[in-house]
């Protein structure tokens, strides 16, 4: 069940890729900061890497004049495309900050690493003491642990590998990390591999499996939610359940749901809703409590369940009509026992973008 009453929330926009002024990218990108600034209000905003397209100062500027525009405190990844062959990191540097470091804030420790110390991929042996040092001392002091990188260790068509990856594989592997949020791959995904939980967001610039947008995450406790919001989206209501956890990124006993439950949701809307409903492995609707201005609840009596997968479905409708909806697949054991089977989701054979 959720442990405060003070959750994080934070954005995490997809690959820029910025060049100009005016194209469908930028266009989305200040879509975006528009959101974060007048509806989700997060904690904070976490660019994903390929901020910029060729690392030129131009595109390196546009990009300096979309996140001073952000009304929340904002961090950034290096990714490829942000390092110039002639001179390296320097324009990254100059106009965007340091490529990797760490934040802290109501119990979780943000871990940002550099991937590409080595080309196409890698980490120095620098930057792995400081990761052990940060996992170590988040274990001391019962720090939740959420990692961001650019690259995504499950992209098709690409060798996850090079410099200091083995040892980055043993440090996650052996480090309880509550999710590893990445980019690179331009389409949308959630893996895990029995140990992790790692979630990759759909491109802005040049998207594939669907329309732009920016990826909503939510923690608080052993709770952790996303949804993925599309330009398409704009004007509806956003919809994410953040209890119970999706079974696709429940990786131990802890998210397995045992009993009575209460399902949790948090809206957010531009409009006051007219109504706030949920439905139970597709039964029938049933009305959510108000808790707040922004979250809404109601207990489920799992008596009678099978145990294994089962669905619950949130809808908001605000009083135009316009609606927001998420439907996710939870585990159900009275016992309590989980093993993470790895999986995917959804399933992608192939990209543009290698």
């Amino acid at each position: 069940m959720p442990t405060s009453r003070d959750p994080i929330v934070c954005v995490v926009p997809g690959d820029l890729h910025l060049t100009e002024a005016g194209l469908e990218n930028h266009r989305t990108a200040l879509w975006m900061v528009n959101e974060v600034n007048r509806l989700v209000r997060p904690d904070f905003v976490q660019f994903i890497g390929d901020n910029v397209q060729d690392a030129a100062s131009d595109q390196f500027q546009l990009f300096r004049s979309l996140y001073k525009q952000l009304q929340v405190p904002w961090f950034a990844l290096v990714g490829d495309h942000d390092v110039c062959k002639r001179t390296g990191l320097s324009g990254f540097r100059e106009y965007v900050g340091e490529p990797w470091g760490s934040s802290r804030l109501r119990g979780f420790r943000f871990l940002r690493l550099n991937t590409v110390e080595d080309r196409p991929l890698g980490i120095s042996p620098v930057q792995l003491r400081w990761f052990s040092d940060e996992l170590a001392q988040a274990a001391t002091v019962g720090e939740g642990v959420l990692v961001f990188q650019h690259h995504y260790p499950f992209k098709v068509c690409e060798t996850f590998a090079g410099p200091g990856i083995d040892e980055w594989r043993a440090l996650v592997q052996t480090n309880r990390i509550g999710a590893i949020l990445t980019g690179h791959t331009h389409y949308g995904q959630i893996a895990n591999d029995g140990r992790n939980a790692t979630i990759t967001t759909r491109s802005i610039g040049d998207p594939e499996g669907g329309r732009p947008g920016y990826l909503l995450v939510y923690l608080d406790g052993d709770d952790l939610a996303v949804t993925y919001r599309t330009v398409d989206d704009a004007g509806r209501p956003i919809v994410l359940i953040t209890h119970p956890r999706c079974r696709l990124m429940a990786t131990g006993p802890e998210h397995v749901v045992r009993g009575e439950t209460r399902c949790c949701v948090r809206i957010w809307s531009e409009r006051p809703l007219r109504e706030v409903r949920g439905r139970f492995d597709d039964g029938i609707w049933f009305a959510l409590d108000r808790d707040s201005d922004e979250q809404w609840s109601r207990s489920l009596s799992m008596e009678d369940s099978v145990k294994g997968g089962h669905t619950f479905e949130a809808q908001a409708i605000d009083e135009a009509g316009q609606a927001g909806r998420q439907r996710l697949h939870f585990a159900f054991d009275p016992t309590g026992r989980y093993t993470a089977v790895p999986g995917v989701h959804p399933y992608v054979e192939s990209t543009a973008f290698c």
